[in-house]
């Protein structure tokens, strides 16, 4: 887990902050907790990070593991100020009690910016541009992380997160 997780850091130090790109986003294990939050209030960020973390017999919770969700519906209406759900990425070897959604691999919009959860509604307006531009259509929820936060610095200015949203090429 943590080479894994030193993988996640070094990658993310190395991408090129604020590009848009498409990837294939790999397969994957999510417990999800339906939640209405505000980025803007980071004490309920933080206190739904600890109510995942209680769930569980076992630490599961790790830095860079823990995201916050905006659902399709809400992207697709542009309402980026108000996460509608909490999620746990979970490892292959994680024992984990509780319902788990396995998510396939997806074609996604991303972007890895210098900031944190307060900046990322700017961000789903560049994620929706990008989209529009090259003809792609929402078919998910978002998955937002922040890689690196205070769990790793105090530093503002080195703070990393990741926003993916799953797409599908409109017809022509």
């Amino acid at each position: 887990k943590i080479d894994a997780r030193l993988r996640q850091l070094q990658e993310a130090q190395a991408a090129p902050l604020g590009e848009i790109q498409l990837v294939l986003a790999p397969a994957c294990r999510l417990f999800w907790v339906e939640a209405s939050l505000s980025a803007e209030n980071y004490s309920d960020l933080e206190l739904s990070t600890t109510r995942l973390a209680s769930m569980q017999a076992e630490a599961v919770v790790f830095l860079g593991k823990v995201g916050f969700s905006i659902s399709a519906a809400h992207l697709k209406a542009r309402q980026y100020g108000q996460y509608d759900g909490t999620f746990l990425l979970l490892d292959e070897d994680d024992a984990f009690a509780g319902a788990v959604m396995d998510c396939p691999e997806t074609l996604c919009v991303r972007v890895r910016f210098r900031g944190h959860h307060l900046q990322s509604p700017d961000q789903y307006r560049r994620l929706e541009a990008y989209m529009a531009e090259h003809r792609l259509t929402i078919a998910g929820f978002s998955r937002e992380i922040a890689i690196i936060d205070q769990g790793f610095t105090h530093d503002r200015d080195k703070f990393i997160t990741e926003i993916c949203i799953p797409v599908k090429k409109l017809k022509q």
